[in-house]
């Protein structure tokens, strides 16, 4: 009885498996896998910072923070205040897709996915609270960020290439925020995308490449990306303590100690 059973559950086992394989998401991420394979294993060395701003509609009175703007109607002022999201200097690991010179110029696109921790709260020295009824602010996100982009530039003989990436950015973040002592678990989607032009206002890099090898290269790069709709996006419900409309931007930029840029080296293998 027992041995009949264990050959049912290998047969359906089997059966959803052959299932899988055929369906469009199993398709998908065989292509993925195989965009992968064909990725160059790559190291890089550098500084980032990650920036939460967070704003948020208060009555108005006599009295206007710095931090602070009276609103259109002049019944509210919005304000806002920084906190530090996280920061790292140090080695990475990433992979990209073999570089293909075209000539002269450069034009091609790509998709760049990543994930991010951001563990900060609000700090004496972020903003000045006087006067105002934010007294502590904290959170915990784990992020991920997608960001498509096309690359331009210039990669001439005997002189370094010269490269642009610029393209929207979006984000979905999951965690906890606290807002004077108040705890939620928040999820938050937000993206740079506003309208036609902000496409190209999300994400933002350049990178110098000096040197090739085969499929290798090694170069200096610069980025920064910025996602918020505009204002931001709603990331702490309800409102608190006279406080509404809570909304967050995120930042990061990433450089190094090479005249602001990191350092940027891609293998040849595999």
């Amino acid at each position: 009885m027992v041995k009949g059973r264990i050959s049912s559950a290998k047969y359906a086992f089997g059966f959803i498996c052959v299932a899988l394989w055929s369906t469009p998401s199993f398709a998908f991420m065989e292509q993925a896998w195989d965009y992968v394979k064909q990725s160059q294993l790559g190291f890089d060395y550098s500084n980032s910072i990650d920036r939460v701003d967070l704003s948020y509609d208060m009555a108005e009175g006599n009295y206007v923070p710095r931090s602070c703007s009276r609103t259109v109607d002049g019944s509210t002022k919005r304000c806002t205040v920084s906190m530090l999201g996280g920061a790292s200097s140090g080695w990475g690991v990433f992979l990209q897709a073999p570089f293909k010179k075209q000539g002269f110029f450069y034009f091609d696109w790509d998709v760049s996915l990543g994930a991010r921790y951001l563990n900060g709260q609000l700090r004496s020295q972020d903003q000045s609270l006087e006067g105002l009824p934010l007294r502590d602010a904290n959170f915990q996100l784990l992020a991920g960020i997608v960001r498509p982009y096309i690359q331009f530039g210039v990669t001439p003989e005997g002189l370094p290439d010269v490269l642009v990436s610029v393209g929207p950015a979006i984000q979905g973040a999951l965690g906890t925020m606290v807002i004077n002592s108040e705890a939620q678990n928040v999820a938050v989607g937000t993206s740079s995308v506003t309208g036609p032009l902000s496409l190209f206002r999300g994400f933002f890099a350049l990178e110098l490449v000096f040197y090739r090898f085969g499929d290798g290269a090694f170069s200096f790069l610069a980025s920064h990306d910025v996602t918020g709709n505009g204002q931001g996006s709603q990331v702490y419900p309800g409102s608190l303590d006279g406080m509404s409309d809570f909304r967050a931007k995120f930042r990061r930029d990433v450089g190094g100690f090479a005249l602001g840029f990191a350092l940027k080296l891609v293998t040849p293998w595999p």
